[in-house]
């Protein structure tokens, strides 16, 4: 019985060698390689020119990390009259997409024991990796991030079709963007003109185009890119969230929106204001006077402009009181069956000083 002992384990290793040749499992078929979509495909006409922005994909649809640039193929043709994709891609013209940076450090970060939150420290090192991390990808997918000029001189008043797509080291590709359809219209008018001038808790924007709309623009010393204020349809806006003894910067652009497109002008020059405050709280009304036996009483409505500094009171049209921070005053300074003539008036944070109110006489009891 012996001899069969010995000879079972030679004959199980001489099954498994001629079967499976040393693999476990079926050999796996070569990665395609092929490319993601490019998100956030956008178009926009701005001044004399067609502006295509996209975010190229940083692995393949197998989930692969994609390690050099790929060749990005950028297409734009006049629109078929009955929509055919294989004719608009043979009758399309290919743009060039200029070579750009690519992300050096890898997509999947490698895994690293996170600190214990049970301790502050430990939060604050959790957070600072979060941030860090965040930091990393926004970084990731700016140097992704993709802008073309396209001269549409040829495809003026023409309706065009616009898309992208991505090649993979042997040509492969997950198809076309989003493809995305533009109305060419002549370019938008430069606004010109702009002027700016101190309006009550505004300043006051004006300036000169024959557009539709137009975006209103404006730069603190703190701010690095110029921020969107507002909209108009008309050639002027009040900037209402105004600092006054700021210096801030103003431009204005024209624009048109068609469908989802929008069509944008060059962007106006830029001026630069330091708003004032060069106007007046509002002047107060309801002055009642009430004469007692040893003063006169002073009531009003409040004023209730947003920077009110207090009030002034005059008495036969001198001066009598200043800063009040309430509506009321007591006179006490006066002679008993002899005749006053009160007014008030309101003074705000920069020092304006309203018109004085209408005058209220009183006598006080003797």
């Amino acid at each position: 019985m012996r001899p069969a002992i010995l000879l079972a384990p030679v004959l199980v290793l001489a099954a498994v060698l001629l079967s499976g040749c040393g693999y476990a499992g079926e050999p796996k078929p070569p990665a395609l390689r092929r490319p993601e979509k490019v998100k956030n495909p956008d178009v926009a006409e701005r001044g004399d020119k067609i502006i295509v922005t996209f975010t190229l994909p940083d692995q393949t649809t197998e989930g692969l990390r994609i390690e050099e640039p790929p060749d990005v193929e950028l297409r734009i043709g006049v629109a078929p009259a009955t929509w055919n994709q294989t004719e608009w891609e043979k009758n399309s013209e290919r743009v060039t997409v200029p070579p750009g940076p690519w992300p050096a450090l890898p997509a999947k970060i490698s895994r690293i024991r996170k600190p214990s939150k049970s301790t502050g420290q430990g939060k604050a090192a959790a957070k600072q990796a979060k941030q860090t991390a965040s930091a990393a990808k926004a970084a990731e997918q700016a140097e992704l991030a993709r802008t073309v000029d396209i001269d549409p001189t040829k495809y003026a008043n023409k309706t065009v079709v616009i898309g992208v797509r991505v090649h993979g080291p042997a040509g492969q590709d997950d198809g076309w963007s989003r493809l995305i359809s533009l109305e060419v219209k002549p370019a938008l008018p430069v606004p010109r003109d702009l002027k700016a001038v101190n309006a009550r808790d505004a300043v006051h924007l004006q300036w000169t185009a024959d557009a539709p709309a137009f975006r209103i623009f404006r730069k603190m010393a703190a701010d690095i890119n110029w921020v969107k204020i507002g909209e108009s349809t008309q050639a002027s806006f009040d900037d209402k969230a105004v600092e006054y003894g700021k210096l801030s910067q103003y431009r204005v652009e024209s624009v048109r929106q068609t469908g989802e497109i929008w069509q944008e002008s060059d962007p106006s020059e830029a001026i630069s204001w330091t708003p004032k405050d060069e106007f007046p709280p509002a002047v107060p009304t309801g002055l009642t006077t009430i004469p007692g036996t040893r003063s006169i009483e002073l009531v009003w409505d409040p004023v209730t402009d947003g920077d009110l500094a207090g009030y002034r009171v005059y008495r036969n049209g001198v001066k009598v009181a200043d800063g009040l921070q309430t509506s009321t005053y007591s006179d006490k300074d006066i002679v008993a069956g002899t005749k006053y003539s009160y007014q008030v008036s309101a003074v705000d944070q920069a020092g304006n000083e309203s018109a004085r109110s209408a005058a209220m006489d009183a006598v006080m009891e003797q």
